[in-house]
This record gives structure tokens, sequence and C-alpha cells, in this order.
């Protein structure tokens, strides 16, 4: 996993006063603001919504999945050379920020994940906090805090918007915990280091991570590894993959244990469209928790709720 380098310490322009740069954006300026990926953008849409002249903008399309390798285009770099936030999710996620210290000085950017407490895996920080509620929430509140103090004619709206958010968040991580509650299967083969947060939300153990690096396949010695580990693990195990994601590795797993393999939305990628978009998190949510039913056997569940839309 990428770490950040001094450069990005250079670039970033932190939330704390400074007489010498302020912060503030004019009142009377449009805003644009650019999400790094999917996941920021339906939060950004969230905390600005009703907001009068700010545009939210994608950076990474929604094909990418997560931008782990991505790589910046032309057309990239110049729609951060127009824009005023430039959001990121931070912990290392990002390997293409370098090039933005010189052709975007004046650019301010906001690490979602900043000060947040994060999960080693290997030794190094795992950056899928979104795919957790509880961790995406935090990622909310540390997002419309720097929009407050970088945009504070704005302030108020950001702040009743990111309240109503957190508390449909944390309401979803609690539907969550009560319908897998009972679930006689608590242990899981991951095929990649997305789910250690929505993991420890939920209470189950993950005993082995499949993809050794993003996009890269097992040995045929390590898929064999991890056969013997499930063969030897006492109770059942669950197969969990990511939806759409192209791993040959996990079939094979899944024909040579002779399990189902079940697939999870990590909410990378959904409609565009502000409105639909907005709603996105919630309804791939909903729709995990009812997969999830089903690869950790919980029995008589039924349907998976609805969260409420926002008002």
């Amino acid at each position: 996993m990428k770490v950040f380098s001094a450069w990005l310490l250079g670039l970033m322009v932190f939330v704390s006063p400074a007489p010498a740069a302020p912060l503030a954006i004019p009142s009377t300026h449009p805003l644009t603001v650019v999400a790094e990926f999917y996941p920021i953008y339906v939060t950004l849409l969230n905390i600005t919504n009703d907001a009068k002249d700010v545009r939210v903008a994608n950076l990474v399309p929604t094909t990418t999945g997560c931008p782990e390798d991505y790589q910046l285009t032309p057309g990239d770099l110049k729609l951060l050379s127009q824009a005023d936030i430039f959001v990121v999710n931070g912990a290392g996620l990002e390997g293409y920020l370098g090039k933005l210290a010189a052709q975007c000085p004046n650019l301010k950017v906001v690490e979602a994940s900043a000060g947040l407490e994060l999960l080693k895996i290997d030794g190094e920080e795992n950056p899928h906090l979104w795919v957790s509620p509880s961790m995406a929430a935090q990622q909310v509140r540390n997002i419309a805090n720097a929009l407050i103090k970088m945009d504070p004619a704005r302030a108020g709206l950001y702040q009743k918007n990111a309240t109503a958010y957190i508390a449909r968040l944390q309401t979803l991580g609690q539907t969550l915990r009560e319908g897998l509650a009972a679930a006689p299967v608590r242990r899981i083969v991951a095929f990649h280091d997305s789910f250690p947060y929505l993991a420890r939300d939920l209470n189950l153990e993950i005993i082995a991570t499949i993809e050794p690096a993003p996009g890269q396949n097992p040995s045929a010695r390590e898929l064999a590894d991890v056969v013997n580990k499930v063969r030897s693990t006492s109770g059942s195990v669950a197969l969990l993959t990511e939806i759409d994601a192209k791993n040959p590795a996990a079939e094979v797993l899944s024909r040579e244990l002779d399990q189902q393999l079940f697939s999870l939305d990590t909410v990378t990628g959904g409609p565009m469209d502000p409105a639909l978009a907005k709603e996105a998190y919630f309804h791939a949510m909903e729709k995990n928790l009812a997969v999830l039913q089903k690869a950790l056997r919980v029995k008589n569940s039924g349907p998976a709720p609805t969260a409420k839309s926002q008002p």
C-alpha cells in the first residue's frame, strides 16, 4: 500500500487558520469541490445538499473501482486546476498526488481519514474505511469540519447536513449489527483487504485474505495454504469477494472447497445523478446485509430493511 510522502504534506492546506494564507473562501465565490472517487462523491453530495453555487465533481471513474493504482489523466489535471477543494480518502490510498504539487499549487486538499485510528494489515495502514458505516461517519465529520472552516458562509448548512447524514450512518450500522447478531458463521475469507473495518463493526473474523496486493493473484502455494486453513478451521467459513471483481483465484477456491462465493458492494461505483447518488451508500449496504445473511447462514432473516430517505 502506498503511503503519503513528504511532498503531500507540502501540498495540503490544513484547516487551521494561517494569517499569511487565509483558508476561508469568499462568500460570493461559487465553489467547486472535487471528490477523489465515488464514496467521497456520495458523502460530499450529502454534506453540500441544497448549498447554493456549490458544484461537486468526481475524479476517478466509477468503472475503476478502488483507486489504489490510479494514474491521473490530462483531463483530471484540468478539472483539479479549476477546483477549489479536493477531498481524498487518505490513509495511504493515493499514489498519484505527486503531479498536483506543481500543476495545482493553490488547490486545497482535505484528507478524509486524517486523525482517525486505522487498522494495519501486515504493518501497512488499511485505507478502506468507507466500507464501514461507523468509519464512514467519522470521515463525514472530518470532511464537514474542513468545509466549515474553508467556506464559513455555508457553515450552518454543512453542519446541519453532516449531522443528519452521520445519524443515518449510525442507524445503518446498528441495522447491520442487529441483522447479523444471530449469524452462526462468524469467520470469513476475503479476496481483497476491503473488509477489515466492516468485519470489526459486525464482529466477524477474517481468517485469510487471498489477494497479496491490489490486482495481484495469489500463487498456487498461497492458495493451497488458504484451502488448508479453511479445512482445518473449526466450524463454517464464508467466502466473500467484491461485486464485479475479476478474481480467478476466488472461483478456484470456491470450487476447491465446494462452497458458494458471495459478493459484497464496496460502493466504489454507482449512479452519478446526485439525487440517486445521495442514497447509493444505503442501498448498497442494504443489499450487502441480505448477502451477508445468506453467507453467514442467518435463519428466517426476511427481507433487508430499507433506510429512510434523507429529508
